[in-house]
């Protein structure tokens, strides 16, 4: 009985190759996942740049979401439609939503479905 404790050092082959393929498997769902993300920080960054722009609530909404969706193209956001932002005006507020979600292929038949919502209320100066 004590020398065969003695012999047994180390995984095995099928352990190691369950824990390379754990780590592959989420490396890949971090490289998927990763640029998803990024890209929402760049719309948050639009939303929250319409702050800083002078008499935003005085422009009509029209502008506001050319204004929108032209950032978002400089920015090199590909995966928002027009069709998602929302531009509402009342009387000394204007408030912008944009709405989508985001849909990769990840291995084979699986795909990675991710939501956002974005809300800014912008108050005349």
């Amino acid at each position: 009985m004590y020398g065969l404790h003695s012999k047994q050092k180390g995984m095995t082959l099928t352990g190691w190759m369950t824990v390379i393929a754990l780590v592959i498997f989420f490396a890949l769902l971090g490289l998927r996942i990763i640029p998803i993300y990024l890209e929402n920080l760049t719309v948050k960054d639009v939303v929250e740049a319409l702050e800083e722009e002078p008499l935003i609530t005085k422009r009509s909404t029209r502008d506001v979401k050319k204004m929108i969706m032209k950032r978002l193209d400089i920015n090199g956001v590909y995966d928002l439609q027009s069709e998602h932002v929302t531009v509402k005006k009342s009387p000394g507020v204007m408030t912008v939503d944009i709405n989508y979600t985001v849909q990769k292929k990840l291995v084979g038949n699986m795909e990675l479905l991710i939501t956002f919502a974005e809300h800014k209320e912008l108050v005349s100066n």
